[in-house]
């Protein structure tokens, strides 16, 4: 597969699977034992990750709209930028947390993440949520001042 196949299947996770709720979508784009790496939290292995993170914030956010700002593609990898922004009108269960009941504020995230490829499909992750930024919108953490 070319730079340019990676990039549009990487587009297709954020637009098909975050962007319009299709977690089938998650098994194209993904290899079924894909390793994805996140911080503070163990690896996990497979699509069922990406699909239950999808579905969770699609649930609390039902109007979640993603945005691609940047990608970057280089032989087996695409580091990309996206940005999400829903309301938040559904109770939040975030795994380790208690659960976060809706606040009807419109809330937007941003994260990097950096895909690798083999077969046309993601093998390997390594995502980077602002969660901080998130957590604040969220009433979680004061913003410093």
């Amino acid at each position: 597969m070319s730079i340019h196949d990676n990039k549009a299947q990487a587009r297709r996770l954020y637009e098909e699977v975050f962007g319009r709720g299709n977690f089938a979508a998650a098994d194209e784009i993904l290899a079924p034992d894909c390793i994805s790496h996140g911080p503070g939290v163990p690896p996990t292995t497979g699509t069922g990750g990406i699909k239950a993170q999808a579905e969770r914030l699609r649930t609390s956010f039902p109007d979640l709209r993603t945005i691609l700002n940047d990608q970057l593609a280089e032989d087996d990898r695409v580091a990309s930028r996206w940005t999400g922004t829903g309301t938040f009108s559904n109770r939040l269960e975030v795994p380790g947390m208690p659960p976060l009941e809706p606040s009807g504020q419109t809330i937007t995230w941003d994260e990097i993440r950096i895909d690798r490829f083999a077969n046309g499909r993601i093998v390997e992750s390594w995502f980077i949520p602002d969660r901080m930024g998130l957590f604040q919108q969220l009433g979680l953490f004061r913003a410093p001042r």
